[in-house]
């Protein structure tokens, strides 16, 4: 008898602990639900997206029109208040439409590609992201030497080319005038190359035309072609002189006459008279070429003789 107590007791200590076991983990259970539902505010803003889209699909205009069991007057509440009701007692978030951008007004004026501003540029028709890519070309080196360069850089169309190109305004450098720095900027023109040209413009007494520059040694065509367009001459720039009271060493050192036509000169000086002293005479005694004659005629002061 005392036994079968003892088992009983055994038994419902059993039950017990499994009844509690059981309570245990519904309760756990519960608490890692409440733990990850989402917060109100989180739950609002889902219901309210949830009812917006669901008012957009109806019509397309975000605001839902109520006909039939679906009017306003459904349950006896208003339009405004169905939808109120709708968003969970929300009220529905006001959409503002931004006002459009005014776009401010295409200027033209004459600019030099390789100092106009980004503020320029852009008064010019190009939008903030084109001029920066330009002026990005610029400080690392870039040049526009001549107004078809403009049209290279990959953000400038044909059509926008076309409307800048009348205005475009590249200063040309005068050749008589220029300095080394000046000239290094040229097209295929380094220090080597400015330094024979100052050096020959200074032999020459500066130069009347630019045709002039591939009459250096290495300027050929090609070379000349790169940069022809980028150059100017003044001719008011250039020294005139008279062959007639220049020494023997300096009609040598001239491009045009050289060491054996300046022999010649200072000989037929000795032997004719001063009025016969003309370049007309000089080619009639095979003394000068018939083109050098009509190289120097343009550095010539007239006779004083």
């Amino acid at each position: 008898m005392k036994r079968e107590n003892k088992l009983s007791k055994t038994a419902a200590s059993g039950v017990v602990a499994l009844i509690f076991l059981i309570v245990g983990f519904q309760a756990a259970i519960f608490l890692l639900k409440v733990i990850d539902r989402p917060g109100k505010e989180v739950e609002k803003r889902e219901a309210v997206a949830a009812v917006e889209q669901s008012l957009q699909s109806d019509d397309g205009s975000g605001s839902k029109s109520y006909s039939g069991k679906s009017s306003g007057k459904r349950s006896g509440v208003s339009g405004d208040a169905a939808v109120k009701s709708r968003l969970g007692g929300y009220s529905r978030p006001q959409q503002t439409a931004s006002a459009p951008t005014a776009r401010k007004p295409i200027e033209s004026f004459p600019f030099n590609p390789n100092v106009v501003t980004v503020e320029e540029l852009v008064r010019l028709g190009l939008s903030p992201k084109q001029a920066e890519v330009i002026d990005n070309y610029r400080q690392k080196g870039g040049k526009f030497r001549r107004k078809s360069d403009f049209k290279k850089i990959y953000v400038v169309s044909d059509s926008l080319y076309a409307r800048l190109e009348p205005f475009i305004d590249i200063p040309k450098i005068e050749l008589n005038s220029a300095d080394s720095t000046a000239l290094v900027s040229l097209s295929g023109i380094g220090g080597y190359y400015a330094m024979r040209i100052m050096q020959y413009r200074e032999r020459l007494g500066g130069f009347v035309s630019k045709d002039q520059l591939m009459e250096i040694n290495g300027i050929d065509e090609s070379r000349y072609a790169g940069f022809m367009e980028s150059v100017t001459v003044d001719t008011t720039n250039i020294r005139r002189f008279s062959i007639w009271e220049m020494d023997i060493d300096s009609l040598a050192g001239h491009p045009y006459i050289g060491s054996y036509t300046a022999k010649g000169i200072a000989s037929y000086k000795k032997i004719c008279d001063s009025t016969e002293w003309t370049l007309d005479n000089l080619v009639k005694n095979s003394i000068l070429t018939t083109k050098n004659r009509e190289r120097l005629e343009k550095y010539q002061v007239r006779n004083k003789f």
